[in-house]
């Protein structure tokens, strides 16, 4: 834009800042992903001395600017996309060289590209300030009115009544233009007849930035301004189609008089849904295919916080979902909540969104009011997270979506979509001061969404998921930042993300734990709403909300220094591992107990995993350093003791060093209780009939008191415990000890405590994670029948927690082996129970009863046996028949027909189970067991069964196509039984059978499943086919479709560089070995690459390096003019996983050549370059210097008399005629010397000029 005076921005140092105090953007949006766009920023200068305003900008051509209705001198632009290439002959090796380029519009800190120069005649000086009073906020100040005849009310439109204009506001008026706009808004268009809606979003992004490749702005978290939206967009579905379909001239129709023959749903109206109140939507006056929609916004707000959506959205009103007294409580407070949807998929929105106005309601009646009067949430396509959340409205996957008939996602979906409205309060209106202090926006969002999830699931449900994430922090809490740096660390990897928001309010749920301990009772809550309220009354600034005024607000709370729990919690890494031991000394009546940390003593080399390869690669390329260990975490911690009597007693004891010694006093002094098998169906009768809810009520055998009988014991194979088990329970002096009873600690304990203790501990502990320990604890045993008949009662008692009958399912699998005492007793066991619970006994054979979902739990239940069953494997690993005939009958004989719920799901767990069970099978050589009769039989009879239940899967496929289960889960799970069955050998499938369902107009999550069997290690030896996917994980239209292709490919070269994982042993010899010292470098390399991510990444650059047909389809993609930058990103990490960067830059010379001469007459000549190359140095010519006169010099007569003297004027090769010269006296005749050069030399002489 030479007008402009555009330049490259110089990289000076930053200019005196300022704010924007208001921004106007107008967008017109066409569905030829084209953005024409006005924008309109009002700029409070902090300093008269600001020369240049700073803005940010991408994928954008600049038409115009101005400043305070001036043209700037210079405007200087370098649209960082627009740099993203490489020369013509660069190759896979100049990969560095790309992504340097990229870090500058992808990093943390995104450097500004806009750079225009304040024009000279704009003038920065000091404003007066005039008050001007409202109802709201009591003053503001304004500036006082320049122009006559404007209001002070004018003036103070687009002001916020947070900001000052200190010195002259400046209006900066940019006019843009941007072509194919992918990165932050998406658009969703097919042709006519592809069943796809054409619609639009903007879609939001893990860290810093977003915005500025929609519009130019500060595109700053904490640049918070007030807003005036207008987008012009196509008024019906056919003109967006129309639109859409610009460019294929052969769809596009030219009589006007189509218009009047579109199909019905091609006039459906487009629907505009954005941030802020609708204030205005009129139809274009010049062309009626366009309408105009604007929103305002007054609350303070960043551009990355502007969401909007246009399509043909139908409206489902949520407050409608209120009953007359919630709408009276709430009165003003009332949030007007809709939700939009695609034709067609109102009653499923309105089932997804069922729950979500009560907890829009609670977070509104137990904190504060919303800080946006309505709330939106728009459910769109191919979005690739499920849900990105802007001010007032949130854009939601139709991937959330489910009809009333399937239940299996309820929980999960409700998780997320009450997430986003509790982002509205902490994450919208209060953002994070730094990155590093993300840890609280994401922690306290989640931890008052678990409060409300509490109160709609119920407090087993709610401690059950807590203990489960618990367990999953210190699962992966290995070798990573603290959450305090991980906060700022979000855009390296999408898993720092996800993380976050499982130890963020896992570390918030202790925290409030431990306050409880002190306070009485649970002060989190209030924290939090202390913090909101001091957000809504101005008293935090700029609304951010850092670590330290968090830890400041819950220390005035709690009471107490809590310093030493964010150091070891939130700004240090790991979880403590206790080894606990107990000793009752009878002397002393005491329990005498140590307690070790050794999770700094046991280092463990952990294996790289498949699954997070990937992160730790780009951790490694980041240079991302984890937390350095802690050899000890101190803190209060709870020991409950149930002594003899049933009674329990609590004791806490302070941690302090990584061995702690401590002596616990007794009371019950020996007073045990002897319970007999009367006593304990007594006291089951009487916990049963008079129920209770008391967390710490103290029961005796209230559960798992079933299958008591001597019938039951017979049917069921029950063992009861020896009578000298009896006795050494009778002995003790308690019934058992549990640390942590208070859930304070993310850890895991190890309690040295009898079988019986723990057993003790299920059956009268009504603490759900006290149950889920004690289950836990007992799977450690050998396989035995006692522990086997504990947890088949555990199954059977419907009052325990599904959980905890899920949990003691699955132990039942170690218990299914035919060596030992155990006797496959556990298939037993869970076979009976799964006839027991889910099948009808007709003459000693069970049938299973047709489906019946109603319970929910029992559901639950049912594939939990499935999946535990499905496990249970011979001494030799392999799948016993009964199993595989087992399963096979369940799901051959499924039947749904009288079930109101949806069984798609349950079918899915059913095939995955049983080709589970499939593969798991004996390989047998021809040459030896053709000889063994029993063997060939066996194998005739495995083949069968296999033949059948591919059938079965193939049918199940089948019916998919003529009546689609929810979501396609019928195919999708098909197919991926289908390509791990291939892969063991066991039924064949040709790589086009995949093929056909990534077509593009498949359902998306269809075609994601047949493209990760696709994407396999095998696969990357078809040049067809890795040719194919790799095109597809950039140029597919949907980014979540690319995204999860990017993560599949991932995990295949995670797994061609950690290889595979079987170890070949050597055999052991008596006498001396003598090892090549190659078998050992190899082993040392094998054992590298699956502990170090540099081993890996040597074996990943030694197998694929050199695979060519990789690496041209790589760096082909890599060279896709509509890569975005997320895509070309992550391309470049797989370049710098497989090639080592060379800095090279091959540069084409033209090699000399001789030239030819041909002269045309009249002196013409015509000069022409041959084709003979010229091979040696020829010297640059120089004219020859004339030879030295030897003769005398004579004397020579004067002219013109006087002391004049002769000048010579030398006049080289003229075209026109020169004068005569005048005749000397003849000198002596000169030596005649040859004439050098083309020219002539002429010699005139002058008389001198007298005097």
């Amino acid at each position: 834009m030479e007008p402009l005076g555009i330049q490259q921005p110089a990289t000076a140092a930053s200019a005196p800042s300022f704010t924007v105090a208001h921004q106007k953007v107008e967008l017109d949006v066409s569905f030829s992903q084209q953005i024409t766009g006005r924008t309109e920023i009002t700029i409070y200068p902090e300093s008269p001395d600001l020369k240049e305003i700073r803005l940010h900008g991408r994928i954008c051509a600049i038409k115009k600017v101005l400043v305070n209705d001036i043209p700037p001198p210079s405007v200087r632009y370098d649209d960082p996309c627009g740099q993203l290439t490489l020369h013509s002959r660069s190759t896979v090796h100049q990969h560095h060289l790309l992504a340097e380029k990229l870090e500058r519009s992808i990093g943390p800190d995104p450097e500004p590209d806009i750079v225009i120069s304040i024009p000279k005649k704009v003038k920065i000086v000091p404003t007066e300030v005039a008050e001007v009073h409202t109802q709201a906020a009591g003053s503001i100040k304004i500036q006082e009115p320049a122009i006559a005849g404007q209001s002070a009310a004018e003036a103070t439109q687009a002001l916020s009544d947070t900001t000052v204009a200190k010195f002259t506001p400046l209006t900066v008026v940019i006019e843009f233009e941007t072509r194919h706009a992918r990165e932050t808004l998406q658009f969703v268009a097919g042709k006519r007849g592809s069943g796809r809606w054409p619609h639009a979003y903007t879609r939001s992004k893990l860290g810093r930035g977003g915005a500025s490749s929609l519009f130019p702005c500060l595109d700053l978290i904490n640049n918070r301004c007030t807003w005036d939206i207008s987008i012009r967009c196509p008024r019906t579905v056919g003109d967006a189609l129309n639109q859409a379909m610009s460019m294929d001239f052969s769809q596009l129709s030219l009589d006007p008089s189509s218009k009047d023959s579109r199909q019905s749903y091609e006039s459906k109206e487009m629907v505009v849904v954005c941030s802020g109140e609708l204030t205005d939507e009129i139809v274009d006056k010049v062309d009626n295919t366009q309408k105009s929609v604007s929103f305002s916004v007054s609350e303070q707000l960043a551009p990355q916080q502007i969401g909007f959506a246009i399509g043909p959205f139908g409206k489902v009103n949520l407050g409608e979902l209120r009953d007359a007294q919630e709408v009276e409580e709430l009165g003003r407070n009332a949030v007007e909540m809709l939700a939009y949807c695609l034709p067609g998929r109102a009653d499923e929105t309105r089932n997804t969104c069922l729950p979500l106005t009560k907890a829009m309601d609670f977070v509104v009646h137990k904190y504060i009011s919303c800080p946006f009067k309505i709330y939106s949430m728009c459910f769109v396509e191919d979005i690739p997270l499920e849900i990105s959340v802007f001010a007032g409205v949130s854009m939601c996957s139709t991937r959330l979506l489910y009809p009333e008939e399937v239940i299996d996602s309820a929980q999960r979906v409700t998780w997320q979509l009450v997430y986003a409205i509790v982002s509205q309060w902490i994450g919208i209106n209060i953002i994070a001061e730094e990155p590093r202090d993300n840890w609280i926006i994401i922690g306290g969002a989640y931890f008052i969404a678990g409060l409300f999830m509490r109160d709609l699931c119920g407090n087993n449900e709610y401690r059950y998921y807590m203990k489960q994430q618990a367990d999953r922090v210190y699962d992966l809490d290995h070798e990573r930042p603290s959450i305090y740096e991980m906060g700022a660390l979000m855009h390296v990897d999408p898993a720092e993300y996800e993380f976050l928001t499982i130890k963020a309010p896992v570390v918030l749920f202790i925290l409030d734990r431990r306050i409880a301990k002190i306070q009485g009772t649970s002060k989190m809550p209030a924290i939090l709403a202390k913090i909101l309220t001091r957000a809504r009354t101005g008293d935090l600034v700029n609304n951010a909300l850092s670590t330290d005024l968090f830890q400041k607000t819950a220390e005035r709370f709690a009471h107490m220094k809590i310093e030493d729990f964010f150091n070891q919690w939130v700004k240090g890494a790991g979880c403590p591992r206790f080894s606990a031991f107990q000793r009752f000394n009878k002397k002393k009546l005491v329990v005498e107990m140590l307690i070790k940390q050794d999770q700094g003593t046991t280092v463990t080399d952990r294996e790289l995993d498949v699954d997070s390869f990937m992160r730790d690669a780009r951790e490694d390329f980041q240079t991302v350093y984890a937390a350095p260990p802690q050899p000890v975490f101190t803190g209060p911690m709870t020991i409950r003791i149930h002594e003899a009597d049933g009674t329990p007693y609590e004791h806490i004891v302070e941690i302090k060093d990584a061995s702690t010694n401590f002596d616990i006093p007794y009371n019950t002094k020996y007073k045990r209780l002897k319970r007999s098998k009367k006593q304990r169906a007594r006291a089951s009768a009487k916990a049963a009939t008079e129920g209770g809810d008391e967390e710490n009520e103290a029961l005796v055998y209230c559960l798992g008191d079933v299958l008591q009988g001597e019938e039951d014991i017979a049917d069921w194979r029950i063992t009861e415990w020896s009578a000298e088990d009896e006795e050494r329970m009778n002995s003790e002096s308690y019934e058992w000890i549990r640390l942590d009873a208070d859930f304070e600690w993310i850890c895991r304990i190890n309690l040295q405590m009898p079988g019986y203790m723990f057993a003790s501990q299920l059956q009268q502990d009504r603490d759900v994670v006290a149950q889920l320990e004690a289950v836990r604890h007992i799977s450690n045993y050998p396989p035995s029948p006692l522990v086997s008949s504990i947890f088949t009662r555990t199954l059977m008692d419907r009052r325990y927690f599904h959980g905890v009958r899920s949990l003691a399912a699955q132990g039942l699998v170690k218990h299914a082996k035919e060596e030992g005492e155990a006797k496959n007793i556990g298939l037993f066991h869970l076979k009976k129970a799964y006839e027991e619970l889910y099948c009808i006994t007709d003459q000693g054979l069970a049938m299973t009863r047709p489906n019946d979902f109603s319970d929910q739990l029992a559901y639950l239940l049912q594939c939990e046996i499935i999946d535990a069953i499905s496990r249970v494997r011979d001494s030799r690993g392999h799948t016993p028949k009964e199993v595989k005939e087992f399963l096979l009958d369940k799901l051959k004989f499924n039947d749904n027909s009288a079930n109101d719920y949806s069984d798609a799901h349950y079918v899915a767990h059913l095939m995955r189970a049983l080709t589970a069970a499939v593969i798991a099978r004996p390989h047998h050589r021809i040459g030896v067991d053709d000889m063994d009769v029993d063997v060939e039989d066996e194998m005739i009879e495995m083949r069968r069964l296999e033949e059948q239940f591919l059938e079965e899967i193939d049918r199940y496929r089948r019916m998919d196509e003529w009546t689609s289960s929810y979501q396609n889960l019928y195919s999708r799970t098909a197919l991926e039984c289908q390509a791990m069955l291939a892969a063991s050998g066991i039924g064949r499938f040709s790589p086009l059978h995949f093929l056909q369902y990534t077509r593009p107009g498949n359902y998306d999550m269809l075609r994601q499943a047949a493209y990760t069997v696709l994407i396999t290690p095998s696969n990357l030896d078809e040049p067809a086919i890795l040719r194919y996917v790799m095109h597809c994980m950039v140029a597919d239209a949907s980014p979540w479709l690319r995204q999860s292709l990017q993560r599949a490919f991932g995990k295949v070269f995670a797994k061609r560089a950690i290889g595979d994982k079987t170890v070949s042993v050597q055999p052991a010899t008596d006498g001396l070995v003598i090892e090549d010292t190659g078998v050992a470098d190899a082993r040392q390399a094998d054992l590298a690459r699956r502990h170090t991510m540099e081993g890996a990444i040597a074996a990943l650059k030694k197998e694929l390096g050199g695979h060519e047909v990789l690496k041209s389809a790589l760096w082909n993609v890599i060279c896709y003019d509509q890569i975005t930058l997320e895509d070309l990103q992550t391309m470049l990490e797989f370049c710098r996983m497989l090639y080592d960067p060379v800095d090279s830059m091959k540069v084409s010379l033209n090699l000399p050549r001789y030239w030819r001469v041909e002269n045309l007459g009249k002196g013409k000549l015509k000069f022409a370059q041959t084709q003979r190359v010229r091979s040696k140095v020829v010297p640059k010519w120089h004219p020859p210097v004339p030879a030295a006169r030897t003769e005398p010099q004579s004397a020579r007569p004067s002219i013109g008399g006087g002391g004049g003297g002769l000048k010579l004027t030398f006049k080289m090769g003229s075209s026109q005629p020169s004068k005569p010269t005048p005749t000397p006296p003849s000198p002596a005749p000169p030596v005649q010397t040859p004439i050098a050069g083309p020219g002539r030399v002429v010699l005139k002489f002058k008389p001198a000029s007298k005097g």
